[in-house]
């Protein structure tokens, strides 16, 4: 989960790798480092914290003059996070950034140092440099064919950028698991576990596989071998996209900004499925999609995360609308599982964000050797999922910078929910929504509109929010299709103001969560307008007011109006089909965990001990 980024060329090295490892700090932000080689050598610099810090530390250093160089923000695994913990690393010549872990680098730590090697840090990653410096030393080998020599004893899901304090050598980078992405310009190469990093002169890109070893000069030529068989692999270079501006603009923060663009990504992405013909509107997907789909009788959802809870969420509208059984697990639990996998009328549909999450594609590989089809949905071109899988459908929602999943979640259930619409026969659809294919065709174009009035809420929410920055706990409930945005909402306010949050159904307070609720308890009730729950939720609420809850209830204005005042405090979203409610709803709990995080003065697009894109199990 770390960020690495490298480039060798003809200018100077510094600020491209500073402003990478900042695009690059959803990875993980504990500690960062650069290393840059100069006439005299390899300079390298460390700090703890982000980039910010570590560019107040390089000051006016002299380093800014060399034209190669590493860089490195670190999610700790192996040891605290401190200088002394964070890369590059160094062992004899050598200079290393890595991403992922080293399994059995203990082991190899131990057989080391009885050969007299002695450890500057606690890293697994200090292990890969010193085998590669003495298999320089004793087997006289070039570089890279030293990195090769040593890959075998390396077990474990990472890759790593290796440079030698001689510019004679190249830079070499090896994929085994953990992403890498090679960027071409006409001044030089980068490579970086995101295209996140790259500058904008970076026209094109070649993504590695998992058995790459990339050689890179600053000329610009590079070579990429297949590790096992030696062979030159040839490259697939992509033209790369143009993407919105990476900064926050007049935001405070990136994850506010983020929710306030939802709006723009939600009408962005259906406008891309939804179009009108002579028979009226109508869903249009890639024919991959539509061939996994046709031949689907089962769905097997898996995702981490605020990709679980989107999941949940699917499992609701595909077994509501289209009829379709769906199992839906944790992926790190269904790659342990041993599930039993039908390629008869299964289909595995993974949710990932980054497309890299390192369970959720061991259990998209479990499928495929399973002869299980795949479907992926993902917001990242290129990462591995989205090439492993056989059909992907791409979130759209653009670079999402804070670690608190928003708009990626709004796009995931979105397009759940789109895929729940086509598949369902017309005559279910009326029996369970009240409306025609046409109809909620036509309002989901309509939801758009609708967030932008859900974002007006976010003024009524500061208050409310100012009260529960000093709460101990915080419930959140729901039922039918909001339970799971009760258990996102739940998620999305322990992962950034530190308060303890659960989620649950409404109907299961009386099987034990009742007992949490005391006099000044916050419960934040989620009410479907939906007419066989919403006297149910009402229910549930009425027994956590009569143990002094403080009841904030988000519901749409109609239901507000039919219901008796049972809430201390009404969050009010514009009237939709129920279907379409968890998609409005999920703005107000992004606010309220947001202006609750500012309230307590947290860093909110750096939760403590997360990172975004978890590429280690």
């Amino acid at each position: 989960m770390c960020g690495i980024v490298g480039y060798t060329g003809t200018k100077p090295a510094l600020s491209f790798l500073l402003d990478g490892l900042e695009q690059l700090e959803y990875r993980g932000y504990d500690s960062a480092g650069v290393a840059v080689l100069g006439p005299k050598g390899a300079a390298i610099v460390k700090s703890v914290g982000a980039t910010r810090e570590l560019r107040e530390k390089i000051g006016n250093n002299t380093m800014a003059s060399g034209t190669t160089g590493l860089g490195h923000t670190r999610w700790a695994t192996h040891g605290v996070p401190s200088e002394r913990n964070a890369h590059p690393h160094a062992a004899g010549p050598l200079l290393i950034v890595h991403n992922g872990i080293v399994e059995n680098s203990r082991i190899l730590r131990e057989e080391l140092e009885v050969q007299g090697e002695v450890f500057l840090s606690d890293t697994d990653t200090e292990v890969i440099v010193r085998l590669v410096n003495l298999a320089m030393a004793t087997g006289r080998l070039p570089l890279a064919d030293a990195v090769r020599s040593v890959l075998h004893l390396l077990e474990g899901s990472y890759s790593f950028l290796i440079l030698h304090s001689d510019p004679a050598h190249p830079l070499i980078a090896v994929h085994r698991g953990a992403p890498l992405v090679l960027g071409l310009c006409d001044h030089g190469l980068f490579v970086a576990s995101d295209v996140t990093a790259f500058p904008a002169e970076v026209g094109s890109t070649v993504f590695l596989e998992p058995d790459d070893l990339l050689t890179a000069d600053p000329s610009g030529a590079y070579e990429i071998l297949c590790i096992s068989s030696g062979r030159k692999r040839e490259a697939c270079r992509i033209g790369r996209s143009r993407t919105e501006e990476h900064g926050k603009g007049e935001y405070p923060h990136y994850m506010v900004k983020e929710i306030c663009e939802q709006p723009r990504v939600l009408a962005e992405l259906l406008a891309g499925k939804i179009a009108s013909g002579p028979g009226g509107l109508t869903v249009h997907l890639p024919p991959k999609v539509e061939k996994v789909l046709s031949g689907a009788r089962r769905l097997r959802i898996v995702g981490c995360g605020t990709s679980y809870h989107a999941g949940l969420l699917g499992k609701y509208r595909m077994e509501g609308l289209a009829g379709l059984p769906v199992e839906v697990e944790i992926a790190s639990e269904f790659r342990y599982r041993d599930p039993i996998l039908d390629p008869e009328s299964d289909l595995l549909v993974a949710l990932t964000q980054s497309g890299e999450t390192a369970d959720t594609l061991a259990a998209v590989r479990m499928a495929r050797e399973a002869g299980v089809p795949t479907l992926a949905l993902v917001n990242v071109p290129g990462s591995t999922i989205a090439r492993e899988a056989d059909a992907v459908l791409f979130l759209e929602a653009g670079p999402e910078f804070g670690v608190a999943a928003t708009k990626t979640f709004l796009s995931q259930i979105a397009l759940l929910t789109l895929l729940s619409i086509h598949l369902a026969p017309e005559e279910r659809l009326r029996e369970k929504t009240g409306l025609s294919y046409q109809q909620l065709l036509s309002e989901f174009l309509e939801l758009p509109r609708r967030l932008d009035k859900s974002l007006s809420l976010s003024s009524s929410i500061m208050p409310l929010a100012a009260d529960l920055a000093s709460a101990p706990i915080v419930l959140f409930l729901g039922r039918g299709g909001d339970y799971p945005l009760a258990l996102e909402g739940a998620l999305k306010f322990k992962e950034i103001t530190y308060i303890h949050a659960e989620g649950y159904p409404g109907g299961e307070l009386k099987h034990g969560p009742l007992a949490l609720v005391d006099r000044g308890t916050p419960v934040i009730s989620l009410i479907s307008p939906d007419p066989r729950l919403l006297p149910k939720m009402v229910s549930n609420m009425q027994e956590t007011l009569a143990r002094g809850a403080r009841l904030t209830g988000i519901s749409s204005e109609s239901a507000f109006s039919d219901m008796a005042p049972v809430v201390s405090t009404e969050l009010s979203l514009p009237d939709c089909s129920p279907i379409f409610f968890p998609i409005l709803s999920s703005v107000p709990l992004q606010l309220l965990a947001y202006h609750t995080a500012c309230a307590r003065g947290l860093n909110v697009d750096r939760p403590r001990n997360l990172a975004k894109s978890v590429t280690v199990e």
